[in-house]
């Protein structure tokens, strides 16, 4: 494996007002599942074979919405191509005045829940319980993985062969370099990539 190959990239929604909404209002019919997006990803066994969802706006073009489990065919092809492991599900979907959006439209989910951080090589602070001042972690409350309040130095474990997973130190979908220059090159759209290096720091509380 190269360097370049070795890189990873935290996704981030990029929304532009127009085909691809900072808010979408939304609904799914059937209602989806509940799941906790944050300790494991959901049953396929819990879905319908296929799903209409209403969406508030005039126009929808973006490829891939993380926010809004939605992607397009063309995402879905890379997926394929990427052998990554993930929900999709056939989705109708409807704008104002009964339009429809010229892509086709998957529900879409990530099942890989993966833990990246080379402990060993990081700088980290864990969150404690307020109350009781003990350490969010599996070893001293029986949680489900350590909760991160920061992390200052993030080093990628060395065997993550992946390219597109949902990473479970920061909550959030990560992908590979091979992922990232594949989106861009087949000018796919909705997600922006930040670069697990050097620079890159974590903040639970950040944005809130």
């Amino acid at each position: 494996m190269t360097h370049s190959e070795s890189e990873f990239f935290v996704i981030e929604y990029s929304p532009n007002d127009e085909g691809i909404p900072h808010f979408m209002d939304k609904k799914w019919v059937p209602e989806l599942p509940d799941y906790d997006l944050f300790t494991a990803p959901p049953s396929p066994d819990d879905f319908a074979d296929g799903y209409t969802v209403k969406v508030k706006s005039y126009k929808l073009d973006g490829d891939y919405f993380p926010n809004d489990n939605l992607i397009s065919s063309d995402m879905l092809m890379l997926l394929s191509e990427l052998n990554v492991k993930c929900i999709s599900i056939p989705t109708a979907v409807g704008l104002y005045k009964s339009k429809a959006p010229s892509k086709r439209y998957y529900l879409f989910y990530i099942l890989s829940y993966l833990s990246i951080m080379d402990e060993s090589e990081s700088i980290f602070t864990i969150s404690t319980d307020i109350e009781t001042g003990e350490l969010n972690t599996p070893e001293a409350k029986g949680l489900d993985k350590i909760y991160y309040e920061k992390i200052d130095k993030f080093k990628v474990k060395s065997d993550i062969k992946e390219h597109l997973f949902f990473c479970r130190e920061i909550s959030k979908p990560v992908c590979s370099s091979t992922f990232k220059s594949r989106y861009e090159s087949l000018k796919l759209s909705g997600v922006k990539f930040k670069k697990i290096d050097g620079n890159y720091k974590y903040d639970a509380w950040s944005g809130w």
